[in-house]
């Protein structure tokens, strides 16, 4: 009988999948997959794949800088959605530096022993600080404090592999052991890394080529390494202003517990494109979630956020997390946060945690993913929103998809890009473990693993970008 009632729980929800305008889980049977015990199911929430697909297409119409007017246009629109659906919604204000780009940047190996000297093809990373300096090239393979141990790296030129850290971590790294600039690259990639998720570097930071980047690390181990010249000029920063949106829903029955719940997603893009997976995606999923768990039964609290900055490096979360009292940080059960979870061209749903470990977000998550289309997996992660959370000590999940798509922080990040399916997949996994915490049929979540046993979920090693 369990097999008969699972098959049939998953055509229906295939076939409600299939027309984009609505999904919702069936109620659970009193035992799920694995004995996962679900609690509430009267108040499961029904999503409407067509309502966020509309709420993307309406934010990515225009790219949505941090400290723009069009970043200010998409935070009054996601209020004014917002205050529809009945929320308490406040607009929180902060500055962060804004860089410009580079006037010019310039990577020569000098040459020796009459060898001409060679230009190489550079991108200055976002954030970088300006300079000109000169000195040996080292390899310091990936960065890692192993890595750089006993590195003799002062006055000199640290050459990094991407990846295993995040990269500040690997240029403050270097810059303990003395290094003057950065030069970064990803063995596959034929051309240099273009990502923007960089706060203020430390240290004058391009990359390059994979092809070119093999070259210098080869003349490095035949040569005991080349000097080259490194010039980054025209670096400015000035303080700009972006916002954070926070919308609040307070219980409403009689009972109430004091625990606390988010939600969040980025509403700002880069300036290469309009973002329509990242993250209008995310935000869509936010405010259909938002809108469907108003109309619940509900004895905690929940709020949902949509930060501002996330592209310059997370100042939006930093803001908001840090702005915190310890005594909310003492009512939290868990952060969710959606990123780039949308694209017909990104791989599967992961979870991702900052430490690579298991918690409340990950396992509501893969049980109420297991009703619907599949136990989805959980890994390790550390570059988007969940992490400010994290280093407040809140159990945190970001939810994006794995492999990201090929028009990741490109003017190719469209609204025709955009699946209803996996808005609808992912905004019925995630509301549904939040109603699963609101509903007054469950007691405390702080213990929630004495009435809740969830599904098992395997680890997923590979990152999702």
């Amino acid at each position: 009988m369990k097999g008969i009632f699972w098959s049939r729980l998953l055509l229906t929800a295939a076939l409600c999948w299939g027309s984009g305008a609505g999904l919702a889980l069936a109620a659970p049977p009193e035992a799920g997959p694995e004995g996962a015990v679900v609690h509430g199911s009267a108040n499961a929430i029904t999503v409407n794949g067509d309502a966020i697909f509309n709420h993307v297409s309406r934010l990515a119409a225009s790219s949505r800088v941090a400290g723009t007017q069009n970043e200010y246009n998409a935070v009054q629109y996601i209020k004014g959605e917002l205050e529809k659906y009945g929320y308490t919604v406040n607009l929180q204000s902060f500055t962060f530096p804004k860089f410009t780009a580079p006037s010019s940047i310039q990577l020569t190996i000098e040459g020796t022993h009459g060898l001409a000297s060679q230009q190489l093809a550079p991108q200055a990373l976002q954030n970088t600080q300006g300079g000109d300096v000169s000195g040996e090239v080292v390899d310091a393979k990936k960065g890692t404090p192993q890595d750089v141990k006993g590195l003799e790296l002062k006055g000199k030129i640290a050459l990094i592999e991407a990846g295993q850290i995040d990269t500040n971590a690997k240029i403050a790294n270097v810059a303990d052991q003395g290094a003057v600039a950065v030069i970064l690259y990803n063995p596959s990639s034929d051309t240099p890394i273009l990502d923007t998720q960089f706060s203020t570097l430390s240290l004058p930071t391009v990359s390059l080529s994979g092809k070119d980047a093999q070259a210098l690390k080869q003349k490095t181990a035949a040569n005991g390494g080349p000097r080259v010249r490194l010039s980054v000029q025209g670096v400015a920063a000035m303080a700009a202003t972006s916002y954070n949106v926070v919308a609040t829903l307070r219980p409403n029955t009689t009972t109430t517990t004091s625990d606390l719940v988010t939600v969040g997603a980025h509403h700002d893009s880069v300036s290469a494109g309009p973002g329509a997976n990242d993250d209008a995606s995310g935000v869509g999923i936010v405010l259909e979630v938002a809108r469907a768990v108003a109309g619940t039964q509900r004895d905690s609290e929940v709020r949902f956020l949509t930060f501002g900055a996330e592209e310059y490096g997370l100042y939006g979360s930093q803001a908001y997390a840090n702005s915190l009292s310890s005594t909310d940080i003492g009512r939290f059960i868990g952060h969710f946060q959606l990123d780039m979870v949308g694209s017909k061209n990104s791989g599967t749903l992961g979870m991702y945690t900052v430490n690579g470990q298991k918690n409340v977000v990950t396992d509501l998550g893969a049980t109420f993913a297991s009703r619907l289309s599949g136990v989805i997996p959980y890994g390790r992660f550390g570059r988007s929103d969940h992490v400010p959370f994290y280093q407040r000590g809140v159990a945190t999940a970001l939810y994006t998809h794995s492999p990201a798509e090929p028009e990741y922080h490109t003017r190719y990040d469209t609204i025709d890009k955009i699946s209803k399916d996996k808005l609808a997949n992912v905004a019925t996994i995630v509301g549904n473990s939040v109603v699963e915490i609101l509903s007054p049929t469950t007691p405390t979540f702080k213990r929630y693993k004495d009435f809740f046993t969830p599904v098992n979920y395997p680890y997923d090693p590979n990152p999702p970008v």
